[in-house]
């Protein structure tokens, strides 16, 4: 379910000293239960996959083909090489405050999202493109002594008048078809996880 921001301030995330300037969009209660024997890496692992599956999932599929068409078309996604820290991102703004070097950082990989850091508490992934500078996270938060469910927060720096009306163009799409559409994969995925490995 959709939660307010202040339910993510209850926490300390490296995520918010790392983003001062970008604007917290959403942020969601993930309908998952981990157990302590369970990591967020084992989450994140199926939330990856959940998220590929939005790409072909009846109508909201139908939305990210769409998307990605529009993109190609007037070059909004053309990703950089992940070689070396990129002026300006996210995971060089992480390497400098942590002193790290980019071979001490999570594989960049080939995804939309390029990977900032993996911690036993948090995750922290970033997106750029011709309309918004943008990063997921997902934060390990516990119900009681025993459990622990996920919050996913989105943060968003927006480019500009475009980016600002592009963001409002798409939250009801976001809000009513894509969202619902993911926690119910999530749901699905992270129980059949949870089934397999018992």
């Amino acid at each position: 379910m959709r939660i307010g921001s202040t339910e993510h301030y209850k926490h300390s995330w490296i995520a918010d000293k790392l983003l001062p300037d970008f604007k917290i969009e959403d942020v969601w209660q993930l309908p998952v239960t981990l157990q302590k024997v369970h990591t967020l890496q084992q989450f994140h692992n199926a939330f990856a996959s959940s998220s590929n599956s939005l790409e072909t999932s009846g109508f909201t599929g139908m939305l990210f083909r769409f998307r990605l068409f529009v993109g190609r078309l007037f070059k909004w996604d053309n990703k950089l090489p992940q070689t070396a820290l990129v002026p300006g991102s996210i995971r060089a703004r992480y390497a400098q405050m942590e002193a790290l070097k980019y071979d001490q950082l999570p594989d960049p990989g080939n995804g939309s999202f390029t990977p900032v850091y993996n911690l036993d508490q948090e995750f922290l992934a970033e997106i750029v493109n011709a309309t918004v500078h943008a990063a997921i996270h997902l934060g390990l938060v516990p119900l009681d002594e025993n459990t622990f469910t996920v919050q996913m927060t989105i943060y968003v720096k927006p480019k500009g008048t475009f980016g600002k009306g592009y963001m409002l163009l798409i939250k009801p799409f976001r809000w009513l078809i894509v969202y619902p559409t993911l926690m119910r994969i999530i749901r699905k995925k992270w129980k059949g996880y949870v089934i397999s490995s018992k």
